[in-house]
């Protein structure tokens, strides 16, 4: 399938605005490049950047379609939920969430953020788990790449006791310890990584070579405690935990939603796949190492395809499952990206708009009511993964506004 050019571009003037279009079959769409939101660095809640998360959006973006387009106490869902930023954004603008990601990983990162604890109860659980008790790290994963020895001892004895120990308190811990795996300063567990993916045994054991140092003992709980302090330092959490309690999270299928109740979303704000610009596996692997996650049997789950018509049926049949979930009016807003394709660069939000008018896939499901591009400077994470001039995974959010039919 081809997606349709853009037939013309226009300026507004008074406000600098470029306005292009998508022709269809059933007229132009609206394709509106401006700056909705800010470029600047962790402006929201200091809850989202609890933890980092490859392929994530900004908080900013589900904010901006949430205030436009739903009310208080709506329903605001996402099926690929990811760190849970759409989720944890409704709860602060006083909306119910419903979340849902193929990867259990995602719940064990949303639910501690909508049903936060406070430090005092926090510190004083951390006082009471022992994580000085003897192992026999022979019998173990080896992680000496990353750990000191001392410091491997402490995370698995945290894993041990995150294993039967589950009220929200325990949940928080773990998903600080989620976030404190490895990264780049002394805050984190591990000796000098990268703190957005979890890199390959053999690319650290390089890091550490080329910077000429071993791992180096990092006590544990302090730097749970540091980041919990962090994550938590701009309250809220009365005001989070009512709309937390009142949301909803599923593990699963996209294309199966059925802990969803039928015809009660109002809004959906998320970001599929880009077919397979990321590897949502091999990028969390020490996350789902600690977690227990069954890494192999994940890979028989999400959707991580090259092929251009495969992702498009899932996309589709996605699309599909959420218009049975929809409230009639209700809106997706659908966040895609401009990729590499076969020598040259496609556009996604195009796809994506060109499904609600082929009888194959979605027409007379939706209507497309415009499409969003978010104009901005890349950030210096965007640089790291060298995401620029088209050279590798997204340049820029593209966001396809549907309304359901």
């Amino acid at each position: 399938m081809n997606p349709q050019p853009l037939s013309q571009m226009t300026y507004d003037g008074a406000n600098a605005l470029r306005v292009g279009q998508i022709e269809t079959i059933h007229g132009p769409v609206p394709k509106i490049f401006d700056e909705f939101w800010t470029a600047k660095q962790r402006q929201m809640h200091s809850l989202h950047y609890a933890l980092s998360y490859r392929a994530s959006f900004k908080p900013e973006l589900p904010d901006f379609f949430i205030r436009k387009f739903s009310q208080p106490n709506d329903l605001v869902g996402d099926p690929f939920s990811g760190r849970g930023t759409t989720v944890l954004q409704a709860a602060l603008l006083g909306r119910r969430g419903v979340g849902n990601d193929v990867n259990p990983l995602s719940e064990r990162i949303t639910n501690p953020k909508i049903h936060p604890v406070n430090v005092e109860s926090l510190e004083k659980r951390l006082e009471k788990i022992a994580l000085d008790q003897p192992r026999d790290l022979s019998r173990e994963e080896d992680m000496s790449m990353f750990y000191h020895p001392d410091t491997y001892k402490e995370i698995l004895n945290l894993r041990d006791y995150l294993d039967t120990h589950h009220d929200p308190i325990d949940r928080f811990i773990e998903m600080i310890a989620i976030s404190r795996l490895h990264g780049h300063s002394p805050g984190f567990f591990s000796a000098y990584s990268f703190p957005q993916i979890s890199i390959p045994k053999s690319n650290q054991i390089k890091i550490n070579h080329t910077r000429g140092v071993e791992p180096d003992y990092r006590e544990v709980k302090s730097r749970i405690l540091k980041k919990a302090k962090n994550s938590l330092k701009d309250g809220r959490l009365d005001e989070i935990l009512s709309c937390g309690k009142k949301s909803i999270l599923t593990t699963g299928d996209s294309r199966q939603l059925t802990d969803w109740p039928d015809e009660s979303v109002n809004l959906v704000v998320t970001s599929p796949p880009f077919l397979n610009q990321v590897d949502y596996i091999l990028d969390t692997w020490i996350e789902t190492w600690f977690c227990r996650i069954d890494s192999a049997e994940m890979g028989k789950k999400i959707v991580q395809t090259p092929d251009l018509e495969e992702w498009t049926q899932f996309i589709s049949d996605t699309l599909n499952e959420l218009h049975r979930k929809l409230v009639p009016g209700g809106h997706v807003a659908m966040e895609v990206g401009d990729i590499r394709y076969q020598g040259e660069i496609l556009n996604l939000d195009e796809t994506v708009v060109n499904l609600t008018t082929m009888k194959r896939y979605n027409l007379g499901q939706f209507k497309v009511r415009e499409v969003y591009v978010q104009s901005q400077e890349f950030t210096k994470l965007s640089n790291c993964f060298r995401v620029k001039n088209n050279v590798l995974g997204t340049n820029s959010n593209r966001i396809v506004l549907m309304e359901k039919i």
